[in-house]
C-alpha cells in the first residue's frame, strides 16, 4: 500500500515534469517568433537571396495551388535561417516581380499573428494555429492575424533557377499592394495604427531593405 507521504511526493513530482514539459513546448513554438520580435533591436542585416530551385518547377500549377518550396537563408545557421516559401504561379510571363502582369507571386508561409506556418488552401492560406485565414492575394479575411502575408522580391537568374532577393510586409487595398520594410509577427503597418504607436511600439524588423517598391497590382 502506497503511503499518503509517498502519494504526495509522487503528485508533486509529476506536477512539476508537467509544467516543465508544457514549458519546453511552449518555448520551442514560441523561439521562432520571439527571436524574430527581439532582432528588431539589433544592428540591420541584409537578406541573403536564396536560390528556390528551376523556375521550370512552378509553372505547372492548376487553379490556385501554389508549390511549397523550402530554402534555407544561411547554410551556416541552418535551424534559424531556414523557411518556407509557397509559389503561385499566375500563368502569365513577365519576369519583372512588381509587373500586372508578373509570372510569379512568392508568398511568405509565416503567419503575421504569432509566426505559425499557414498553409495553402483552394481559396488562399489558412493557419491551423488561431484560424486566421487569408485570400488568394494574401490579405487576411478572417482571425486574429494583423496583417496580409509577406512577400519575397524574386527574379529569374541566369542559371535557369528561381530566387528570392528580399522580403517585404505589405497592405492590399482595392487590389492594390504596398510594400514595406518587412515587420515581425503581431507588428502592425503605417495606417493601421496612428504613427506613433505604429512606428515606436512596433518598429521595423532588421532587413535593411533598400528603396520600398511602389504599389503594385
Amino acid at each position: 500500500m502506497t503511503s499518503p507521504t509517498n502519494g504526495s511526493t509522487r503528485r508533486r513530482f509529476l506536477s512539476v515534469v508537467t509544467v516543465g514539459a508544457g514549458a519546453a513546448i511552449g518555448g520551442a513554438v514560441a523561439v521562432p517568433a520571439a527571436g524574430y520580435t527581439l532582432a528588431s533591436a539589433t544592428e540591420a542585416t541584409s537578406f541573403r537571396p536564396v536560390s528556390l530551385g528551376p523556375a521550370a518547377r512552378f509553372t505547372s500549377e492548376s487553379g490556385f495551388d501554389p508549390a511549397p518550396a523550402p530554402y534555407v537563408e544561411d547554410p551556416a545557421q541552418p535551424l534559424v535561417s531556414s523557411g518556407l516559401a509557397y509559389v503561385h504561379h499566375t500563368g502569365r510571363a513577365n519576369r519583372d516581380w512588381l509587373a500586372p502582369d508578373a509570372m510569379f507571386v512568392v508568398f511568405s508561409n509565416r503567419c503575421t499573428h504569432v509566426g505559425c506556418p499557414a498553409q495553402a488552401t483552394g481559396i488562399g492560406f489558412g493557419c491551423p494555429c488561431h484560424g486566421s485565414q487569408f485570400d488568394q492575394q494574401g490579405a487576411r479575411i478572417a482571425g486574429p492575424a494583423v496583417r496580409p502575408l509577406d512577400r519575397f522580391q524574386w527574379e529569374i537568374r541566369r542559371d535557369g533557377n528561381l530566387w528570392i532577393t528580399n522580403r517585404w510586409s505589405v497592405l492590399i487595398d482595392g487590389g492594390k499592394v504596398r510594400y514595406f520594410p518587412v515587420k515581425a509577427p503581431g507588428q502592425p503597418l503605417e495606417g493601421q495604427l496612428p504613427w506613433a504607436t505604429a512606428d515606436i511600439l512596433y518598429p521595423a524588423v532588421t532587413y535593411s531593405s533598400g528603396p520600398v517598391p511602389g504599389a503594385a497590382s
